[in-house]
């Protein structure tokens, strides 16, 4: 019996060591992938001069920003896509800025999400806002709906203006979008650019994809 029971458990660890080598196996193989698709990504994203991975202080584009006030930027055009979480800035129909941003559209209430339309973006703006029903505020703020409540802006900050890490880190993140509060937001430096170079009155188209 003491033989048989001695047999039995010698089986079961060969099984498990066994499970255990190709659980290990796998999980080596899905990790090796994992590093391949995001090698691609980021071979791609650099060719676009993106930056990645993507860095909620800086620029989203490695490239100067464009002149807006040059005499070869026409029709300033700026165009959000709330499927790629990014926002472009067109010159006639020629793209010559990306950003990534963060914009709620899906999961939350109807209040808190960024809705596809065409918009003018408002003459309100400031350099810092606090918001005590959400317990967050934002820098280089401005308003693209006439009630002045959705705006685009740096990524969240608290009370003190100190910049909310946990969110922020989600900039740009297409899966993982935070609750923006029906705002669009941009890395600081991005929203420092766009506080400071885009006019009143420029037209920003909303897209779904």
């Amino acid at each position: 019996m003491k033989k048989f029971i001695a047999w039995v458990v010698a089986l079961f660890l060969v099984v498990a060591a066994g499970a255990s080598y190709f659980y290990v196996k796998h999980a080596e193989q899905q990790r090796a992938i994992e590093l391949k698709q995001d090698a691609k990504k980021a071979k791609q994203l650099h060719s676009n001069h993106l930056r990645y991975p993507i860095d909620w202080h800086k620029s989203s584009q490695t490239i100067k920003y464009p002149e807006i006030k040059n005499s070869r930027v026409d029709e300033l055009k700026v165009k959000v896509s709330l499927a790629k979480q990014k926002l472009y800035l067109y010159s006639k129909n020629k793209k010559i800025y990306t950003m990534y941003i963060s914009a709620s559209w899906q999961k939350n209430k109807q209040a808190d999400r960024v809705l596809p339309g065409t918009y003018q973006l408002r003459g309100n703006r400031g350099e810092f806002y606090y918001n005590p029903a959400t317990n967050q505020g934002g820098k280089y703020w401005i308003a693209w709906k006439e009630s002045g409540k959705n705006l685009i802006q740096s990524v969240p900050t608290n009370v003190n203006r100190d910049f909310i890490s946990t969110e922020a880190a989600s900039l740009g993140d297409q899966k993982d979008i935070p609750n923006t509060q029906g705002n669009i937001w941009l890395s600081v430096r991005d929203a420092k650019w766009f506080y400071r170079n885009i006019p009143a009155n420029t037209t920003m188209l909303i897209e779904r994809n």
